[in-house]
């Protein structure tokens, strides 16, 4: 979920009560998505997208792609 912490600022945590796992800021003509973390330096960029949720959902998917889930 995308909870807006301020003007062109939103958080991206997996429930309303869930600490934030990433961060969406306006950037030119688009939103840039980098990890979450307090220290600005410790952010990893994850690149520009289009939308708010569009970034979010490139958040979701980085995850995915970073923790493969076991072959059965």
């Amino acid at each position: 979920m995308l909870d807006e912490t301020g003007p062109d600022t939103w958080l991206v945590r997996a429930a309303p009560e869930a600490p934030p796992e990433a961060v969406v800021e306006a950037f030119s003509r688009g939103y840039r998505l980098s990890s979450w973390s307090l220290v600005e330096a410790e952010r990893q960029s994850l690149g520009v997208f289009m939308t708010p949720g569009l970034a979010e959902t490139a958040w979701w998917r980085h995850l995915d792609r970073a923790d493969p889930r076991p072959a059965d």
